[in-house]
């Protein structure tokens, strides 16, 4: 073994980097809890996120949709704030057409978020609310069959929806998501090949993924 490498397999480490990403926001928010919130919320849910196509350099491309799964852990801080961590899974395939590639792209590709925000909350009885929120992290695009490298990139995401309560500790939760990672992640999705081999396709092209989510709220009160 060469002195200053790592001993784990490249998927391994993989692995253990993207378990870092997703662990580090809700550290960050466990704390904020103790120290402010009235109460937490987590949120399983599921929904649908639909295609994306997006023009790239003499042709265009495709982030297939699928269905999605996630979670969140809301930390309200008052009436009309919440601070609040996400993590969202989308499957789907993923396709390329341009005369500057030798073949026609099609791949199945995972699409991750890990995102950290607030929502600003909209009462309108104590058993409901609307929001809308904000919020940032990263989205990473991995390729179950090794054809390609994973892409990660800094991403934002707009969310807005609602929320009714059934009981005081467990409600329903429907929104809106607009997930948007920034950068050249259109440009670059296809083109940086685990296997060394160039495809020699240049350009920019952003992503934008639209879908909607419903989930079941469990709140705990502090």
């Amino acid at each position: 073994m060469q002195a200053g490498k790592s001993s784990l397999p490249y998927c391994m480490t993989k692995k253990l980097s993207m378990k870092k990403i997703f662990l580090l926001p809700v550290l960050f928010l466990v704390l904020i809890f103790d120290a402010r919130a009235q109460n937490v919320e987590i949120t399983p849910f599921t929904g649908y996120t639909f295609d994306h196509s997006f023009p790239i350099f003499n042709g265009r491309a495709r982030l297939g949709g699928g269905q999605t799964f996630g979670g969140t852990i809301g930390f309200q801080v008052n009436d009309f704030l919440e601070i609040e961590t996400l993590y969202s899974y989308q499957g789907g395939t993923s396709t390329a057409r341009s005369t500057s590639l030798p073949n026609d792209v099609s791949v199945s590709t995972n699409t991750h978020y890990a995102m950290l925000g607030a929502n600003r909350l909209f009462p309108t009885s104590p058993q409901m609310a609307f929001f809308t929120g904000l919020k940032a992290g990263v989205g990473i695009f991995s390729f179950p069959n090794n054809e390609y490298r994973d892409v990660t990139r800094f991403a934002v995401g707009l969310n807005g929806g609602m929320k009714y309560f059934v009981s005081d500790n467990v409600g329903i939760r429907l929104q809106a998501n607009l997930m948007m990672p920034i950068s050249n992640v259109g440009a670059n999705l296809w083109w940086s090949p685990g296997g060394g081999t160039s495809v020699g396709v240049g350009g920019w092209s952003s992503v934008i993924q639209f879908g909607f989510t419903g989930g079941l709220i469990f709140r705990l009160a502090k």
